[in-house]
């Protein structure tokens, strides 16, 4: 069974943006092997778009098998300046954990001057029962990241929000500026991340 997360109803550039960050999240997580609950972009029989993912069940802390692979995670959504991560953002299916809820990545629902005041240090207040080993295995994840792959990966979810018309505010003029805002944040979240756990 499906859940169906329909967009904020504010008449702000940031209501695409935050789908923007679920799909992106979603698509780069799940391709580095990593425990991201996958999201899609899916018109509605009314002709509206909305976000479809599994429905999960609550994370009780002993019925999932890959606190590990949580705890890799960690520079993951530090790399996205996710500062949205909490326990409840984790959720199970078939025992396994998976973060939910990236609409505050990148620089959705942020302030330019948020943002840069944030840059450089860790924004996540829950750590994922990380391990220094789990830990060290998602430092390497984020180093061996190509960040001009993902930057067309970036450009292509910004894209078919845009055409999905979710947001009217959300011009080609003003994708094309927090597409360039979000590549600059994931160049340099990519160098100061591994700093974190040194």
């Amino acid at each position: 069974m499906k859940f169906i997360k329909m967009p904020k109803r504010e008449r702000d550039v940031h209501v695409a943006l935050e789908i923007s960050s679920e799909l992106f999240s979603s698509v780069l997580g799940r391709s580095l092997g990593l425990p991201v609950n996958e999201v899609e972009l899916v018109k509605l029989e009314d002709g509206k778009h909305a976000l479809s993912m599994d429905r999960l069940e609550q994370f009780e802390g002993n019925n999932v098998t890959n606190l590990f692979e949580l705890g890799m995670a960690l520079p993951f959504e530090e790399f996205l300046l996710n500062v949205d991560l909490k326990r409840e953002h984790v959720m199970a299916k078939d025992g396994k954990g998976l973060i939910i809820d990236h609409g505050h990545a990148l620089d959705s629902w942020k302030p330019l001057y948020y943002v840069e005041q944030i840059l450089y240090s860790p924004v996540t207040r829950f750590n994922l029962w990380a391990t220094q080993d789990s830990l060290k295995e998602g430092v390497e994840i984020i180093k061996g990241i190509n960040t001009d792959e993902i930057s067309k990966t970036l450009r292509e979810t910004m894209m078919r929000v845009m055409d999905a018309g979710i947001c009217s505010l959300f011009t080609k003029q003003i994708m094309e500026e927090h597409l360039h805002i979000s590549i600059k944040i994931l160049k340099h979240r990519k160098t100061i991340v591994p700093r974190f756990y040194l």
